[in-house]
């Protein structure tokens, strides 16, 4: 399938940088249009470490149209998305309709309590297994996990294995295979 694919990376007040922006590094530089979108209703948005962005579009201003893989970075601000409705409706409407969903750190955990991961094989940051319900849990020494339309991963460490996983799903493997190369990541 040959559809263009666009990533929205949501953005909350307390997001890990690393997470969001790691994966959104690799996401371009594989030439996949990628968009912070901020879930505060705020445009500015301020990382778990302090480090303050702006966002590309606000939730309520994005056309979502159905070709987008939703990507949840982890950190503090996890929790954050159980308070954004329309985010979570989102999700499980992405969901029912098989399109892509990345998740990674304690945001797995989100897709866990949406009942998302049931039969499934996913992982998170150790301490929210037990919020991946009913999925077979993958445990290190595995970086990145993809079990049909959604792929997770452990946190800030396994963020450009995410990347090119997501890469390789939307691009093919010979592109992220290239991408490993051209940024040292051997």
């Amino acid at each position: 399938e040959d559809i263009i694919m666009d990533v929205c990376v949501f953005l909350t007040e307390g997001f890990e940088t690393i997470e969001a922006f790691a994966v959104l590094d690799i996401l371009r530089r594989a030439d996949i249009k990628t968009s912070t979108i901020s879930i505060t209703g705020n445009i500015c948005v301020t990382s778990a470490q302090g480090v303050k962005v702006e966002a590309d579009s606000l939730f309520d201003e994005y056309e979502f149209d159905g070709s987008e893989l939703l990507f949840l970075p982890g950190g503090p601000g996890h929790k954050s998305y159980y308070q954004c409705e329309k985010l979570l409706e989102l999700i499980k409407r992405y969901n029912d309709k098989n399109n892509r969903i990345a998740a990674i750190c304690a945001a797995p955990s989100v897709l866990g309590n949406l009942g998302l991961l049931e039969g499934r094989k996913a992982m998170a940051f150790p301490g929210f297994e037990e919020q991946l319900k009913g999925a077979e849990v993958i445990m290190a020494p595995e970086r990145v996990v993809t079990d049909g339309n959604i792929t997770t991963s452990r946190g800030m460490g396994t963020s450009i294995d995410l990347g090119l996983e997501l890469v390789r799903l939307i691009k093919g493997q010979e592109l992220s295979d290239k991408l490993r190369k051209s940024t040292q990541y051997v």
